[in-house]
């Protein structure tokens, strides 16, 4: 009887001890690896600030793409198509960070690309499934930070707006594409001191009025002569824009026209207003 006591005693602790050796290895096989701590595009880059550049685009000639990041984590999406209309579309945001730190989904895009490598003063436009896009055309979906004049416009708490008077502003730019036409032929706008604006828009004269607050800056409807051109095309974008011009910045001897905080629609270049 004794013996067979002995006998289970014995059975019972050999399987107790098989039981803890199989915890013990079970513990040490499931235990995942620990996730890396280091450095990543959100905590180590200062990745706050507005990025512009120009994407290829299927049916245009690019799309002219401003997404501005805020520290809270929201944001601001800018494009225009260029080529194809002046219309200028925004929507605004929260976005976020994926699990590793490196790329962030804006929520409220659900109808295109959403998704963005954030990189060292850059972001690279992701496809729809969060990979790089791949081809030919794979290093033109970068939009690069911009630190000069957006960042002004963003930051100024100056009341005090620059002097637009007294100057023939000459236009040197329209929506990032430098002017093709001789000089004699170029657009410029002149600002009165009684709120009136006078200009050539390449054919024809336009007049009309204007209204500033700080760097806000609005233009009311204007009245043009009725010449036929044959840069009747660039004439009517360029009065377009300056109907939805709303903020400006002067610049040395450099005037540019912006709507909201995207980049700048039209640059000029400061003459004298006999010329």
């Amino acid at each position: 009887m004794k013996f067979q006591l002995s006998l289970v005693i014995a059975f019972m602790l050999t399987l107790t001890a098989c039981d803890q050796a199989t915890s013990s290895g079970q513990t040490a096989g499931a235990a995942p690896p620990a996730l890396a701590t280091g450095d990543n595009s959100e905590n180590a880059l200062d990745w706050a600030g507005s990025y512009l550049g120009v994407l290829p685009c299927a049916d245009c000639e690019g799309i002219r793409t401003t997404l501005e990041l805020h520290p809270d984590q929201t944001y601001q999406l800018s494009r225009v198509y260029l080529g194809k209309s002046d219309e200028l579309f925004q929507s605004t945001g929260q976005f976020e960070w994926d699990h590793q730190g490196h790329n962030i989904r804006l929520l409220a895009e659900q109808d295109g690309p959403s998704q963005y490598q954030v990189r060292e003063n850059q972001l690279l436009q992701l496809d729809m499934t969060g990979k790089p896009i791949t081809g030919d055309l794979a290093g033109h979906y970068l939009l690069s930070k911009q630190s000069a004049e957006l960042q002004m416009l963003a930051s100024s708490s100056d009341d005090s707006a620059p002097s637009l008077t007294g100057v023939r502003w000459q236009l040197q730019e329209m929506l990032g594409n430098p002017l093709d036409t001789e000089p004699s032929k170029a657009p410029y706008i002149e600002f009165g001191t009684d709120g009136r604006i006078s200009g050539f828009a390449g054919c024809n004269q336009f007049t009309g009025g204007y209204e500033t607050e700080g760097l806000h800056l609005s233009f009311k409807p204007m009245a043009t002569t009725e010449k036929a051109c044959l840069t009747a095309e660039q004439e009517s974008q360029f009065l377009q824009l300056l109907q939805g011009v709303d903020n400006f910045t002067v610049k040395d001897n450099e005037l540019a026209f912006y709507k909201a905080r995207t980049a700048a629609l039209l640059k000029f270049t400061a003459l004298d207003s006999s010329t």
